[in-house]
């Protein structure tokens, strides 16, 4: 039986306020829980053009803090910090129009303080699109989770054209900046030979390295390379025992399976040798990541 492959995505949201010079006593104000007025002065500041207030005063109208929630003025203000350069205000909008089925299609525009919607003008584009286009502009300054996202997206060919090549080239990215779960994802390009020629040995490095991260599905597949054994990669029941020992731990039903399956093709002193190195596993690739 062959490897479970999984792709992951990353939906985190740099949702906390980023230190500028020009509004230190709003990011006080907040760092104190005093979110209605830092919300009155990250927004003076953003309103007088200060671009170090349009990421922040982005955050508290998606987050509700200090004001009611707005989501259309958030990705405006977003989208002024973003076009500014500053890449969490360009990752945090290709999670948003990745994820959050409730914003709108169209983007928000500001005149005379407030808030509203071009309807037809020109080309539109969807969500997924937008996405794609943040998560771009925010992985080619190095953000390593928008390098991660962009890969899972022309991977799965969601706001693009599917593209395994143009996903390897983003999850290497990713994995060179010690991303456990680009290293998975590359491992499984590798794997199946998707956007890359296909190599057991490349597959397992970088199933390695997420393992050794505390990577339960790098860990599950790993074992199981060991378990199947290829040309490239000499089949090892020893240690195909203690990676999948460290994914069963870690709750992966399919590991417990293949344990029980490894158990039985070991004879008394291979088991010994394999519980042995499985703890020696917990120890190095589990324990120090567990939480």
């Amino acid at each position: 039986m062959s490897a479970l492959r999984i792709i992951f995505t990353t939906v985190f949201l740099f949702m906390g306020v980023q230190a500028a010079a020009s509004s230190s006593s709003a990011l006080d104000a907040y760092e104190k829980g005093r979110y209605s007025v830092a919300y009155k002065e990250f927004r003076q500041a953003a309103l007088q053009g200060d671009s170090e207030s349009w990421y922040n005063l982005a955050v508290m109208l998606y987050s509700g803090k200090g004001v009611q929630r707005d989501k259309a003025e958030a990705v405006y203000w977003f989208i002024k910090a973003a076009e500014a350069g500053d890449q969490s205000a360009q990752y945090n909008l290709g999670v948003l129009f990745a994820t959050d089925k409730e914003l709108p299609d169209e983007y928000p525009k500001m005149e005379n303080g407030e808030i509203y919607f071009e309807v037809g003008v020109g080309p539109q584009t969807s969500n997924l699109e937008k996405a794609v286009k943040w998560y771009k502009m925010a992985a080619e300054q190095g953000h390593v989770s928008a390098q991660l996202n962009l890969g899972v997206m022309y991977n799965q060919g969601s706001g693009a054209p599917q593209d395994y090549k143009e996903a390897a080239k983003w999850y290497q990215k990713a994995a060179e900046q010690g991303n456990t779960k680009a290293q998975l994802n590359l491992g499984i390009l590798y794997d199946l030979g998707r956007g890359l020629e296909k190599d057991a040995v490349k597959a397992a490095e970088y199933y390695q390295l997420a393992a050794k991260k505390g990577m339960r599905d790098a860990q599950y597949n790993l074992g199981i390379i060991y378990y199947n054994g290829n040309e490239a990669i000499k089949r090892d029941y020893i240690k195909s025992y203690a990676w999948l020992a460290l994914a069963k731990e870690q709750g992966s039903e399919l590991a417990a399976v293949f344990v029980s399956k490894v158990e039985k093709k070991l004879k008394k002193m291979e088991k010994l040798s394999a519980r042995k190195l499985a703890v020696k596993y917990y120890r190095a690739h589990l324990k120090p990541f567990q939480k």
